[in-house]
């Protein structure tokens, strides 16, 4: 009831003109009427009649100004030619053409920004790939050298961190190359841990798997796989000793170590792009990406990460699935 008093004061007060006209026409006819000694009746009847007309029009000019108040409230969130009302006047018209300009301005001014942007993008990707190219040669060298086992462990995080702008540029793409399907969740776990054995070897850390033997979840294979890198490897990376253990509980795969854990105000933000948090600061070598890739990747395949921990008892993340499991 007050949304339709608040129409009905609007709709008045932008036709206050022709309200104003109409009370002037009246007043003047009424005393007219009243100095040529007309009787009360005719009077009355004219009163009457002006009234009547004036309510017709309200009536439709009040549902038409709706309608057209509507199709403008939805062209504040979703603009579009074929939702503009239909102009009534000159004046409207320009106004319709003013926004048809600044529109396709606007169009032409984000298409080359985004164009721009694809390009550098684009040339950064060639860049890390050829970056790339001189790693796999260093690698050649160390195994012909005797296989280090501490240079192979650098020069395995250098390759790791460039896989991740990779992915980091494929995302900034926008390129949605999604293939759901069935995936055993302890093949999958198993095929990333086998790439980090030689961190595990380091440190001694153990491996431990709960209710995950008959698990499948429907997902992307390859970007489940990189979500659980960026996991696994912040777990080692921060993990001294103990265990990571792998637990599905219902709707969720939980990563949980024992590790050195993350400071209660650093929380809240370990998902956003750039933070690296105390722990990232020490370390000195965090990018802060792998986090918030990983929720935008988990995003784009219907699940959600979540994160607690607590300092010296280590990190819990989830990786909530949507519901196409058994």
């Amino acid at each position: 009831m007050k949304q339709v008093l608040k129409l009905t004061k609007a709709f008045i007060w932008e036709h206050k003109a022709t309200y104003l006209v109409w009370v002037l026409l009246l007043g003047t006819q009424s005393l007219t009427l009243y100095l040529y000694d007309q009787t009360q009746v005719i009077l009355g009847d004219t009163l009457l009649f002006s009234c009547l007309i004036i309510f017709s029009y309200t009536l439709v000019a009040f549902d038409r100004w709706q309608k057209k108040l509507r199709q403008l409230q939805l062209l504040q969130t979703n603009f579009s030619h074929e939702l503009l009302p239909s102009s009534t006047s000159q004046v409207e018209i320009l106004y319709q053409q003013i926004a048809e300009e600044l529109e396709q301005k606007l169009v032409a001014e984000l298409e080359h920004s985004r164009l721009k942007k694809q390009e550098m993008l684009e040339d950064f990707g060639i860049w890390l790939h050829q970056v790339k190219t001189p790693v796999s040669a260093l690698d050649l060298l160390i195994q012909a050298q005797g296989n280090d086992p501490k240079m192979r462990a650098e020069l395995f995080k250098v390759n790791e961190y460039l896989q991740l702008m990779l992915n980091y540029l494929r995302q900034q793409l926008d390129n949605s190359d999604l293939v759901f399907e069935q995936v055993a969740l302890d093949k999958v776990i198993k095929e990333v841990l086998k790439k980090y054995a030689l961190f595990f070897a380091q440190k001694g850390l153990r491996v431990e798997f709960i209710d995950l033997d008959t698990t499948t979840v429907t997902t992307d294979k390859k970007w489940l796989i990189f979500i659980l890198e960026q996991l696994i490897f912040n777990a080692i990376k921060y993990t001294n000793t103990g265990t990571i253990t792998f637990i599905f509980n219902g709707d969720h795969l939980a990563i949980k170590d024992t590790g050195i854990g993350i400071q209660s105000q650093d929380i809240p933000r370990v998902f956003e792009k750039g933070f690296t948090g105390y722990n990232g600061r020490q370390d000195q070598r965090a990018s802060g990406l792998g986090l918030y890739l990983s929720q935008k990747v988990a995003l784009k395949l219907g699940c959600k990460l979540e994160l607690t921990s607590k300092v010296g008892q280590g990190t819990t993340v989830k990786i909530y699935f949507p519901k196409h499991y058994k």
